[in-house]
């Protein structure tokens, strides 16, 4: 029985569920007018209980509220790091916990104090109880063991008889016969007996075909042909050998200049970290990567990954973050 309710103390102390919902849906990156394009954040909110809508869009409006803030503080120049055309991109990857998520974590650290204090408890009333009741039956099982007199014992010469060994008979095995032969001589019976043959001939073929690359041939395209253009019309009023006049075919349509497309590096390991990884007793956890590109070659200028375990929806520590991400970088300084 003590063993049975330790056992379900135990397991009521470390019964504990998780819930963790996406607070965003996946959103791509905008490259917008200005120097700071609009930041990306993947939210994950953990509770105890189902998180309702209203309190998912709250804990999202303040991460982004808390990181507009603390990139609104960065005065970034169109030339930082020598680029013609500047953008910075921000994507941030964050784990915030409910206030039920906090008191679970906290009651549960109060559990497990409390499981380990009533296990050490039952362990030592057990080895007491058992020390006790082994020094009970020790003492109970001790008599006293009469003593014997001693007696006198004289020798006696007992006279030994010579060992008797029975005769044996040897006894004669006859060795078997060898197999006469199949053909012996006159007069002698033929043994017949069936020997298998050691020798087996058989026939074995193997074709392998190496597989040939599948070439597809272009299908033959025709020549478009077109009607010739209708002639101009002439003038009843023009002579006959002077052309009417025929007016200048418009200048070609000049095409827009094609913008340089804009590629983000991916993410580093430690913002893109594994949420379904994280432990029951892991606090909030901030990642933020910052990515600076020049529009006009759509050249990579600097890169820099941070990660703390901070609240996301915290001003002072997003912008401890960025203080830390943006050090030693002079186009990058802060304007308040």
């Amino acid at each position: 029985m003590p063993l049975k309710t330790i056992a379900l103390l135990t397991l009521l102390v470390f019964g504990c569920a998780t819930v963790r919902v996406p607070a965003t849906a996946p959103a791509e990156p905008a490259d917008s007018a200005g120097v700071i394009a609009p930041p990306i954040v993947d939210l994950f909110i953990e509770s105890s209980d189902p998180v309702p809508p209203e309190l998912a869009a709250s804990l999202d409006a303040q991460a982004r509220g808390a990181l507009a803030t603390a990139l609104s503080a960065r005065e970034i120049a169109s030339d930082a790091a020598g680029a013609t055309d500047a953008v910075l991109f921000v994507r941030e990857r964050a784990v915030a916990l409910t206030e039920a998520r906090h008191s679970q974590q906290t009651w549960a650290k109060v559990g497990i104090v409390a499981g380990f204090v009533v296990v050490v408890a039952a362990v030592v009333i057990l080895a007491v109880s058992g020390s006790k009741g082994s020094s009970s039956v020790g003492k109970g099982a001790k008599a006293p063991t009469p003593k014997a007199a001693p007696v006198a014992v004289k020798p006696r010469v007992v006279p030994v008889s010579s060992p008797k060994v029975a005769p044996q008979v040897a006894r004669v095995t006859p060795l078997p016969r060898s197999p006469m032969p199949r053909y012996p001589a006159p007069g002698y019976p033929v043994a017949s007996y069936y020997r298998p043959s050691p020798v087996f001939i058989g026939f074995y073929f193997d074709f392998w075909i190496p597989p040939r690359p599948l070439v597809l041939a272009p299908e033959p395209v025709e020549d478009a042909w077109y009607a010739p253009d209708a002639p101009p019309p002439l003038s009843p009023d023009a002579p006959f050998d002077d052309p009417a006049d025929l007016s200048e075919p418009p200048p070609p349509e000049t095409e827009p200049l094609a913008g340089v497309a804009l590629q983000l590096p991916p993410l580093a390991q430690a913002v893109n970290f594994p949420v379904e990884d994280r432990g029951f007793f892991e606090g909030p956890k901030t990642s933020v990567q910052l990515d600076l590109l020049d529009r006009a070659t759509g050249r990579l200028l600097w890169s820099k990954a941070v990660t703390a375990d901070e609240d996301p929806a915290d001003v002072k520590a997003v912008a401890k973050l960025l203080d830390n991400a943006f050090a030693g970088q002079t186009w990058a300084r802060r304007s308040r």
